[in-house]
């Protein structure tokens, strides 16, 4: 059941990343794998999961952007 709700929240979490940035969904995938926000998110799902979706948004943006990422 845990990896279920990793693969669920990492999929709502690109879909809310997409949104925010006026982005399609395959582009935001590669920009998050690529920048290493989605390889952060999973190894610390225990504590993103509970930071709301707007936060971790925001956060991963910020995360993105130190890794070299322009948005």
């Amino acid at each position: 059941m845990k990896v279920r709700d990793r693969i669920e929240y990492l999929v709502i979490f690109i879909g809310e990343f997409a949104h925010h940035h006026h982005l399609n969904i395959r582009h935001t995938y590669q920009y998050l794998r690529q920048y290493k926000a989605l390889d952060f998110l999973e190894q610390q799902y225990d504590v993103a999961h509970t930071m709301g979706f707007p936060y971790m948004v925001n956060a991963m943006t910020d995360y993105c952007r130190r890794n070299g990422g322009q948005l």
